[in-house]
């Protein structure tokens, strides 16, 4: 069997059985394609690579790519020749190669996060933005919102359909990384925006909402795609002159509030669907003389 027959397999394997999202196994598939590009031109036999083979790729695509990069495809290649391992196409001693090849080390950043005047700051300039038409400013708004108050993913936010929503308990359901489902909360502001929104929605002529509609669309009903969202993240952030940050930022933000306001580590894990404790340990880095000097509220608008 060829390595694109190979690749496949994975990939499906990642869907069937591991559950992950579409744009999840792009980056899988990305991280693939690059490894295929080396072992194709240096003629390597992919399934007799050993530590020195990884380190001659590693070297390969310094140039092109940090460590942090690197060690995304190296976490990548160890699953898939896992795999290959549990289909019976390699060995053992292949798989211990690659299984244990260090990561490179880099320095992680810690998280940049926004006060609530900041969010408002933004909200305001959508507000006053007299190109865009009153249903897309409500959108905006809304989307900004939700994403600082709630602390969901990019693709979460992007998969919601009305169906999700329970305003009375404001809650919304959403399926995060590996299919796995929780409950995230909004707030009363968020929700105002929301119904406020919709309500604009069931009068504009094009749209018809039903339950099963995403939230957000636009004009003519289509559905918001991950990059109409982070464009839309990115260009109104950029208000604060945050360049270069997307709709994380505001997840960072939602965690770095709760924090801040005394809520565990292992609740704020929970409620941004982190599978393991580790990832949600950075926010403990975070300056908390820093913090006392941005933040006067402990929640997103946690008077509500």
């Amino acid at each position: 069997m060829k390595f694109e027959e190979h690749q496949k397999e994975f990939l499906l394997f990642l869907e069937l059985e591991r559950g992950y999202s579409e744009e999840t196994i792009n980056t899988y598939n990305r991280s693939i394609n690059r490894y295929y590009l080396f072992i194709k031109k240096a003629k390597i036999n992919y399934l007799k690579i050993d530590k020195d083979l990884i380190l001659d790729f590693q070297a390969s695509v310094a140039k092109s790519m940090g460590p942090r990069t690197f060690s995304r495809i190296l976490s990548t290649l160890r699953t898939f020749y896992k795999f290959l391992h549990t289909e019976g196409v390699i060995d053992d001693v292949v798989l211990n190669e690659v299984k244990s090849y260090p990561s490179p080390k880099y320095q992680k950043s810690i998280p940049t996060f926004l006060s609530i005047d900041q969010i408002f700051q933004v909200l305001d300039k959508i507000n006053t933005d007299s190109k865009l038409s009153d249903i897309i400013k409500l959108r905006n708004q809304s989307l900004i919102m939700l994403f600082f108050t709630s602390g969901l993913r990019l693709e979460e936010l992007k998969s919601i359909k009305l169906k999700d929503i329970d305003f009375s308990k404001k809650t919304i359901r959403v399926v995060g990384k590996g299919s796995k489902e929780r409950l995230a909360n909004f707030d009363s502001d968020t929700k105002d925006l929301m119904i406020e929104y919709l309500t604009s929605l069931e009068k504009y002529p094009l749209v018809k909402t039903n339950f099963n509609n995403n939230l957000f669309v636009d004009e003519k009903n289509k559905n918001l795609s991950r990059y109409n969202i982070q464009y839309l993240v990115m260009k109104n952030l950029r208000t604060l002159t945050l360049n270069s940050y997307g709709p994380h930022v505001l997840r960072h933000s939602f965690a770095t509030h709760l924090l801040n306001s005394g809520v565990g580590l292992s609740a704020i894990k929970s409620l941004l669907g982190h599978e393991n404790l580790a990832s949600t340990q950075i926010y403990t880095h975070v300056s908390l003389g820093k913090l006392q000097e941005t933040i006067k509220k402990s929640h997103p608008r946690g008077e509500k």
